[in-house]
C-alpha cells in the first residue's frame, strides 16, 4: 500500500500544473496576446489616401490619392495623369486620364493595406502593381537656387537606388517621379525615351563626375539661366550642365539625348571601362563604393557592411559582433554630419591617395586603400574603427541631420544607452576600457544567469520523480550543474551585443560564453547517449545481434560529440584549429599508420555486426577456447569463459578467428561406435542392430533423417558398429539428458541380444571363463531365423511399413522417470481429470506440497 500515497501526490501535482497552465491561458487571453479568429470585413472601406509606387509593364508612375468617403481621386505628374474612382470594400474602381488617352483599371488592396494588384486593359493583360510609400514623404525638394535643385535632384535619386545601391525603405519610382520633376527637357531632346529612362541616364552622368555641391551657384538673382562645370575626379572628361529658372523655380535642363549617351561614354572611356559598364560598389574600387557599401548595409535590414571595414586590428572570435557595431556607430556618425552624397565623394580607382570624409579632435573618418589577395581595396581605416567609439561620444548630443532623421537607426544597444544616459549621465563616465553603464549591466547579465539557472534546476526537480538526493540519479546531478552552466553562457551571449562592449571585454566574455555552454551541454549529450542506448536495447527481448550495433553507435556518437565540442570551443576561442586540420591532411600517413590498430579494430566491429557470426549472448569456440558471448565494443569482444573469467579478444583478432557458434545451430549431433567382442555371432550382430536401428526411429526426440545405425568393420579386437543421427535440440543440457536416455537404452538391448562389449586390451581367456549365454543366443538366433523365413529381415534397412509403425512409438522421457507423468495426453473426460488429480496428490513426492 505504500505505492497510493506517492500516486496521489503525483495526481495532486499534476493538478497544480494544469491549473496553472490555465490560469496563463487565461490571464493572455485578458491581455489579448491570444490570437483568436478575427470575423471578416470584407465590406469595410479601405483607405487608399497616400502616396503609392506604382509600377506597369515597362514603366511606373507614383501616384498621390486623395480619399474623401468612397471617392478617390490621384495624380502622378510624372505621366501628366489622374484618376478618378471609387472605393468599394478593398477594391477601387474607376478610370485613369493620361492627355487624350484613358481607360478602366480596378485595383484590389491586400490585407493589410500596404499594397495593391491591379489590372487595366483586361483584354491584352496588362497589370498595374503598387507599394504604399512613406520614405518620399520624408524628403523634400527645394528648387529655390540651382544649388538647392542639384542637391534634390542627387538626394531623391541615390534613395530611389538608380544606381543600385537603395537607401530608403521604399518609393523608389515615387522618388524617381520626384526626380524627373526637376528636369527641363523638350520632348525632342528626349527622343525615343520616356522620361523615367531619361532622368536615369542624365543621373549617371552626372554620377560618373565628382562634384562639391557647394561650388554650384546658390544666388538666386543671377538670372535665369546659369550653367556649371562638372569634372571627373582626376581626369580631364567634364560635363557642363544647364539651370533655367521658370516661374521662380530652378530645374536642370535636359541636355539633347545623343550629347548625353556619348558623354557618358566619354567618362566611362577616362577610367578605363566598357560602355557597358555596370556600377559594382561590392568590389570596393574606390571610396564612393566604400560609402555605398556601408551605407547601405546599415540601411537594409539584415545585411551587412563588413567589408567596408578594416577588421585585421580585431579579434576573430568577436569580428562578426564588433563589426555590427562599427557600423552603426559610423553611421550614427554620419547622422550627425549631413546627408552623404555619393557624387561628392571621389570614385578613382587608380588613387592611392586616403581619403578624409570628416575631421575631428576624437579621430578622423578616413577611407584608405589597401592590399590584399584579391587586389587593392578601399575600407574604413583601422584608425577610424579604434576612434569610433569615443567620436561618437563627443558628438552625440549633435542632432541627426534632417536628411537622415527618417532612418536613423534604434539599434538595441544605443536604445539601452540611451536609457542608461537618462537615468543618470553620470553612468556613461568610462571606468576603465567600459562605460559604467556596461559594467552594471555585464554584472546584472551574470547575476541572471545564475538566478535562471537555479530556477530551471527547481523546475526539473519539480517534473523529476520524488527521491531523496542520496538516490538521485547521476544522469540528474549531471543535468542540473550543467543547466547552471548553460544559463549563465546563454545571458552572456545574450548581454553582449545590447552592451556594446570593446573587444577587449567582448573577446574574453564571449569565449567565457561559449565554453560554458559546451561544458554543459557535452555531459548532458554524452549521458543522453547512454540512456537512448539503454532504451533501445529494451526495446528488443533478445537484443544480441542489435547491441553490436548500439555499442559501435554510442561509441561513434560520443565521439563526435567530443570532437564537435573541441571544434566549437577552438573556433570561439580562436585557436586556428584550420591549420592543424590541413596539417593532418600532410601527416595523414604518418596518423593512419599510427592509429591502424585502433581502426581496425573498430572495422572489425562493424565487420562482427554486419557479418553476425556470433551475437551478444552466443556460446561459441574460438581459438581453442569456448565462452559467452557478453560485449562486442568499439576496440575489443568480451567473452565469459567456462572458468567464468572474463576474456577480452581485439576485434581484428576475434574477427580473423574460426568461430564455432553454438548458439545457431538448430539440432546436436549423436555419435558414438560401439565394440563388440569377437564372440559376438552374426545373427546376435544383426539382432543388435536391428534393435537399434529400431530404439532410433522409436525415440520421439530423434530425426529420421539421416538416421544410422551401420556394422562398420572388424577392429583390432571388435566388431564395430557406427551410430549416427541428430538429437532435436539445441540446448546442451537437454541434449546430455536424451544422449544419456539413449545411451541406456543401448546397454539394455547389448543385454537382450547376449552381446558384451569389447575391452581395448589384450587377453588371453578360454571358452570357459566368459561363457556365452546360451538360452539368449538361440533366442536371438530364432528371431532372425523368423525373420527370414518371414521374408522381413531389416537388412540393409527396415521396412517403410516397419518404421511407420515404430515412429515415436517409444516413450521419452523414459517410463519411471520423473517427467514420464508429464508427457502422458491431457485426460478427456472431466471423470478422468478427477481420478488422475486424485492419483496425482497421492504420489509420494506430491505429499506435504499443499
Amino acid at each position: 500500500m505504500s505505492g497510493v500515497p506517492v500516486a496521489s501526490a503525483r495526481q495532486d501535482r499534476l493538478a497544480l500544473i494544469l491549473i496553472r497552465i490555465v490560469a496563463l491561458i487565461a490571464a493572455l487571453a485578458l491581455a489579448g496576446l491570444l490570437p483568436f479568429p478575427q470575423q471578416s470585413h470584407a465590406q469595410e472601406m479601405a483607405n487608399w489616401a497616400g502616396i503609392w509606387d506604382t509600377k506597369w509593364r515597362g514603366a511606373g508612375a507614383e501616384i498621390t490619392f486623395e480619399q474623401t468617403g468612397a471617392e478617390v481621386k490621384g495624380v502622378y505628374p510624372l505621366y501628366n495623369g489622374r484618376v478618378e474612382a471609387k472605393a468599394e470594400g478593398r477594391n477601387l474602381v474607376g478610370r485613369w486620364f493620361e492627355g487624350d488617352r484613358q481607360g478602366a483599371f480596378v485595383f484590389v488592396q491586400s490585407p493589410d493595406g500596404e499594397s495593391f494588384m491591379g489590372r487595366f486593359e483586361s483584354a491584352t493583360a496588362e497589370w498595374w502593381t503598387g507599394v504604399r510609400v512613406s520614405a518620399v514623404e520624408d524628403i523634400g525638394v527645394d528648387q529655390t537656387s540651382p544649388m538647392t535643385t542639384m542637391r534634390s535632384f542627387l538626394q531623391t535619386m541615390n534613395e530611389s537606388g538608380a544606381d543600385n545601391v537603395p537607401r530608403a525603405t521604399g518609393g523608389g519610382m515615387g522618388l524617381a517621379a520626384r526626380a524627373a520633376g526637376l528636369i527641363d527637357v523638350t520632348d525632342a531632346d528626349r527622343g525615343d525615351l520616356n522620361m523615367p529612362d531619361y532622368t536615369k541616364l542624365l543621373f549617371n552622368v552626372i554620377d560618373n563626375a565628382t562634384i562639391r555641391l557647394w561650388s554650384l551657384p546658390r544666388d538666386a538673382s543671377t538670372g535665369d539661366e546659369v550653367s556649371a562645370k562638372l569634372q571627373q575626379h582626376d581626369t580631364d572628361v567634364s560635363f557642363e550642365v544647364t539651370f533655367r529658372r521658370r516661374q521662380g523655380e530652378w530645374f536642370i535642363v535636359g541636355p539633347p539625348l545623343g550629347l548625353l549617351r556619348a558623354k557618358l561614354a566619354e567618362f566611362q572611356a577616362a577610367r578605363g571601362e566598357a560602355v557597358d559598364w555596370v556600377d559594382d560598389p561590392a568590389k570596393l574600387a574606390s571610396p564612393r563604393d566604400t560609402f555605398k557599401v556601408l551605407l547601405s548595409g546599415v540601411t537594409e535590414a539584415g545585411n551587412t557592411a563588413q567589408a567596408a571595414l578594416n577588421l585585421r586590428d580585431y579579434n576573430p572570435a568577436v569580428r562578426a559582433d564588433e563589426a555590427f557595431l562599427l557600423e552603426r556607430y559610423l553611421k550614427k556618425v554620419i547622422d550627425r554630419i549631413g546627408y552623404v552624397y555619393w557624387q561628392e565623394i571621389p570614385d578613382d580607382p587608380k588613387s592611392n591617395t586616403p581619403y578624409t570624409y570628416f575631421e575631428h579632435p576624437s579621430g578622423n573618418i578616413v577611407v584608405g586603400p589597401f592590399e590584399t589577395d584579391k587586389g587593392k581595396i578601399w575600407q574604413f581605416t583601422p584608425e577610424t574603427l579604434a576612434n569610433i567609439r569615443t567620436l561618437y561620444a563627443d558628438v552625440e548630443d549633435v542632432p541627426v541631420a534632417p536628411e537622415f532623421a527618417a532612418f536613423a537607426s534604434n539599434d538595441p544597444f544605443f536604445a539601452t544607452r540611451g536609457l542608461a544616459r537618462e537615468i543618470s549621465p553620470g553612468l556613461l563616465t568610462r571606468a576603465g576600457p567600459m562605460e559604467r553603464w556596461q559594467w552594471w549591466m555585464l554584472g546584472l547579465a551574470v547575476l541572471a544567469g545564475i538566478a535562471f539557472g537555479f530556477i530551471a534546476n527547481a523546475v526539473i526537480s519539480f517534473f523529476a520523480p520524488s527521491q531523496n538526493r542520496s538516490q538521485r540519479s547521476a544522469f540528474l546531478r549531471v543535468v542540473e550543474w550543467a543547466v547552471r552552466s548553460i544559463f549563465l553562457g546563454l545571458f552572456l551571449l545574450v548581454a553582449l551585443r545590447p552592451l556594446g562592449l570593446p573587444q577587449v571585454v567582448a573577446a574574453p566574455a564571449k569565449a567565457a560564453a561559449w565554453s560554458l555552454i559546451v561544458i554543459g551541454a557535452v555531459p548532458v549529450v554524452w549521458h543522453l547517449i547512454g540512456r537512448i542506448a539503454e532504451h533501445y536495447r529494451r526495446m528488443w527481448p533478445a537484443p544480441g545481434y542489435h547491441d553490436t550495433l548500439i555499442s559501435l553507435s554510442t561509441g561513434v556518437a560520443r565521439v563526435a560529440v567530443l570532437v564537435i565540442a573541441f571544434l566549437l570551443l577552438a573556433e570561439v576561442l580562436a585557436i586556428p584549429y584550420e591549420g592543424v586540420i590541413a596539417g593532418l591532411g600532410i601527416g595523414g600517413l604518418a596518423v593512419a599508420l599510427a592509429a591502424q590498430p585502433t581502426l581496425q579494430n573498430f572495422l572489425s566491429g562493424l565487420t562482427l555486426y554486419a557479418d553476425r557470426p556470433v551475437s551478444v549472448g552466443d556460446f561459441c569456440k574460438f581459438g581453442g577456447q569456448s565462452g559467452t558471448i557478453e560485449h562486442i565494443g568499439m576496440r575489443s569482444t568480451r567473452i565469459r569463459s567456462l572458468d567464468r573469467t572474463v576474456v577480452s579478444v581485439p576485434n581484428s583478432d576475434f574477427a580473423g578467428m574460426q568461430i564455432e557458434n553454438y548458439a545457431h545451430r538448430d539440432r546436436t549431433r549423436f555419435a558414438t561406435t560401439l565394440q563388440l567382442r569377437y564372440e559376438t555371432t552374426p545373427d546376435q550382430l544383426r539382432y543388435t542392430l536391428a534393435e537399434l536401428r529400431k530404439l532410433l526411429i522409436a525415440h520421439p526426440r530423434v530425426i529420421d533423417n539421416p538416421c544410422h545405425v551401420r556394422f562398420v568393420g572388424f577392429g583390432p579386437y571388435s566388431l564395430d558398429i557406427e551410430v549416427s543421427t541428430y538429437i532435436m535440440t539445441a540446448d546442451g543440457s537437454e541434449f546430455l539428458a536424451i544422449r544419456e536416455d539413449i545411451l541406456l537404452s543401448i546397454i539394455n538391448i547389448m543385454d537382450d541380444a547376449g552381446a558384451q562389449f569389447a575391452f581395448p586390451s589384450q587377453l588371453e581367456y578360454s571358452v570357459a571363463d566368459l561363457p556365452v549365454d546360451e538360452e539368449k543366443r538361440i533366442a536371438a538366433e530364432k528371431r532372425v531365423s523368423d525373420w527370414r523365413e518371414a521374408e522381413n529381415l531389416p537388412f540393409p534397412d527396415f521396412s517403410q511399413r516397419d518404421k511407420l509403425t515404430f515412429n515415436n512409438t517409444r516413450a521419452y522421457p523414459p517410463q519411471g522417470s520423473a517427467r514420464y507423468r508429464e508427457m502422458e495426453p491431457a485426460p478427456t473426460s472431466a471423470e478422468a481429470m478427477a481420478t488422475r488429480e486424485k492419483l496425482g496428490w497421492s504420489l509420494p513426492w506430491k505429499k506435504g506440497t499443499a
